[in-house]
């Protein structure tokens, strides 16, 4: 009759299948603890990148053009919650301060559009008038050519027929010398329609050119605030 087996031969065996049972499992846990990692270390990678992106194109953004990008913006910034595990919540804060104040400016800007400051309103006015003095000088150096151009075709007709090569040239001359007075009537008229346009243009009070220059202040200082911003660093 065989020997029954004892309570001790069957040991090795169930030790070494537990062992196994332990490896393995060790060696599962240890894949998924690796692979949550390795993608969490690529969203971060990706993340900062388009981060830095973002950052740029804001960056080099003029003011008067910051509140046009403001819808790319906010969809990078969905596709940045979506990924999750990340709190950019301080990126979030700075967007929404530079967009405000960005539409603070845009609103200061817009409404004084058709104004300007009463410096910059005298200085042009004067420009103006001295190129309509200018242009005025040449229209009578000018009526003056064709008149006595005119005077002299006059003349010439009624000489010998040997002069009519003379009277082709003059009619030649006193064509250009017609078309440039006319350039020059037309010139003093869109002067005179400068000058009136200037003169109707309410000047920007002093209150309005501070108000926009802090506005302006505090749009590049947020600009700068996110330049020097990096959360995934």
């Amino acid at each position: 009759m065989a020997a029954a087996s004892s309570p001790t031969a069957l040991m090795p065996a169930r030790t070494s299948k537990m062992k196994e049972t332990a490896k393995g499992s060790y060696n599962g846990a240890c894949s998924v603890f690796v692979g949550e990692n390795f993608l969490k270390n690529h969203k971060r990678v990706f993340l900062r990148q388009l981060w830095q992106d973002l950052r740029v194109r804001i960056v080099r953004t003029s003011i008067d053009s910051i509140s046009s990008i403001q819808e790319d913006v906010q969809l990078v910034l969905g596709t940045m919650r979506d990924l999750g595990d990340f709190d950019i919540s301080c990126i979030e804060e700075l967007l929404k301060s530079l967009f405000s104040q960005a539409t603070a400016y845009d609103k200061v800007r817009s409404s004084n559009s058709e104004k300007a400051s009463k410096e910059i309103l005298a200085r042009q006015l004067d420009e103006a008038k001295d190129r309509l003095h200018t242009a005025q000088a040449r229209e009578h150096k000018e009526t003056l050519q064709v008149q006595v151009t005119n005077n002299d075709l006059e003349s010439v007709k009624k000489e010998h027929a040997a002069l009519k090569v003379r009277v082709g040239q003059l009619r030649s001359s006193l064509k250009r010398q017609r078309e440039l007075l006319h350039t020059v009537q037309t010139e003093i008229r869109e002067i005179n329609e400068e000058i009136a346009a200037i003169e109707n243009i309410s000047p920007l009070s002093d209150d309005l050119v501070e108000e926009l220059r802090a506005s302006a202040e505090l749009l590049e200082g947020a600009k700068e605030k996110l330049n020097d911003l990096d959360p995934f660093a």
